[in-house]
């Protein structure tokens, strides 16, 4: 019948894209955790300042791509 596939297939695709957008972005969540807590090393709450600020520095960069792929 369509539509009675099993779960596992129906569950691949989804997996597949957030495992992939993750793996994609394993290098910058790991530098930024590398950079922070460097920062933490040299003066603790340096750690979470330069956190909070690249945090926002990705937001400000994310909306920035999506406000040129709307124009």
């Amino acid at each position: 019948m369509p539509g009675r596939e099993p779960l596992a297939l129906r569950l691949a695709a989804p997996l597949g894209a957030a495992a992939g957008a993750l793996w994609r972005a394993l290098p910058v969540l790991l530098g930024w955790v590398l950079v922070s807590v460097g920062a933490w090393l040299a003066w603790p709450p340096a750690g979470f300042l330069t956190a909070g600020a690249l945090l926002l520095a990705d937001q400000v960069a994310d909306r920035r791509t999506i406000r040129r792929r709307s124009e």
